[in-house]
Parts: C-alpha cells; structure tokens; sequence
C-alpha cells in the first residue's frame, strides 16, 4: 500500500470538507461511477440512499485509519469479498477510483488540489490493490 502516512492529512483535510454533505457527496459519486463505467449500475439494485449512507460510512472509516493498516487492510480485504457476492469484477476498481476523485473535485472545486488529488489516488491504488488481490487472487499481478 501506499505510504499512508505522508498522505493522511491531506486526505483529512479534503475528507473534512467534502464530506459535509454525504446525500451530494454520493448523488455525485453514483452520477459518476455509471458514467464512467456503464457495467457498474447493475450493481445497485437497492436503495441508492442507503448505499450513499454505506459509501460515506466507508470513507470515514478508511479516513479514520489511514496510520492504521493493521485495521485498515482486513477491513478492506473483507470488503472486497463481499462485494464478490455482489458480482463486482476486478477491473470496476479502476473506474469507483476515478468517479472518486471526480467526485472530489466537483464538491471541492479549485481548493482540491494536484497535491491532494495525488494523496487520494496514492491511497486508494494501495486499498484497491490489496483488495483486488484478495478478491481475486488470481488476477494479483507481482510488481
């Protein structure tokens, strides 16, 4: 995983302001996601408040355990296994990551800067990694 460390402020930071508004926050982020990758709206079935509620409650809980990786990793890994009963594939990681970072920068216009959009995508390859690895184990690439 990334070097949480040197990008946790940074995330705190955003998280804080743009985390305010969670029904935007999510209304965006779904808006996004199925734009950018059509595959992804089957997904969700249910309601996409609830589901807004549950992304916000994910964020902060990874927000509140950037240093803490022994806590931080099992989440995500477990996570990721039940999102296979979901059918999520592996490579929907890539465009939830994306539709994040959008979704970012739309709440948090010029103030999100090229320094904390870094932290995030640092962040969340590092998540998104370990997750797909343990989700997929085949799929893992070494590096």
């Amino acid at each position: 995983m990334a070097p949480v460390n040197d990008n946790a402020g940074r995330i705190r930071l955003t998280w804080a302001a743009a985390s305010g508004d969670a029904t935007r926050l999510a209304s965006l982020f779904y808006a996004n996601l199925f734009r950018i990758d059509e595959t992804t709206r089957p997904l969700f079935v249910g309601d996409l408040a609830l589901q807004g509620r549950k992304l916000a409650d994910t964020l902060n809980f990874i927000v509140d355990h950037l240093e803490e990786e022994h806590i931080l990793l099992p989440a995500a890994r477990d996570l990721a296994i039940r999102h296979l009963n979901y059918g999520v594939t592996a490579d929907q990681y890539q465009a939830v990551g994306q539709a994040l970072l959008e979704t970012l920068r739309q709440i948090l216009g010029p103030t999100f800067s090229s320094d904390d959009a870094r932290a995030w995508l640092e962040t969340y390859a590092g998540l998104s990694k370990a997750m797909i690895a343990a989700a997929y184990p085949s799929s893992a690439r070494p590096e």
